[in-house]
């Protein structure tokens, strides 16, 4: 049996950042990165809720559901970063008064 190329490693043995976005569809990559728009407007927990939504949207996309199943739920993904986001700031902001 041949030797397959650990495709997670570089050619210098380091860990490749950029392997999860490999092979994806334009579609699944806009989807994916989507709720990372969430940093520039709210900081650090917008920053925090759009890395998960990333990640989690990153997962989605790597599952072997339909187009469509894949579609609504990194929606779906996306959408509950940006509530997610307004509640927890919602919450600081009442909290520490604003």
């Amino acid at each position: 049996m041949p030797h397959l190329p650990d495709l997670d490693k570089n050619s210098l043995g380091k860990p490749d950042q950029w392997a999860k976005f490999r092979g994806l569809a334009w579609w699944q990559l806009v989807l994916s990165i989507t709720p990372a728009l969430l940093l520039p407007i709210g900081g650090a927990i917008g920053g925090a809720i759009g890395a998960a939504g990333v990640f989690v949207n990153l997962s989605l996309a790597r599952k072997p559901f339909g187009a469509p199943v894949k579609v609504l739920a990194m929606l779906g993904v996306v959408l509950a970063s940006c509530l997610g986001y307004f509640l927890v700031a919602g919450l600081v902001l009442n909290v520490f008064g604003g």
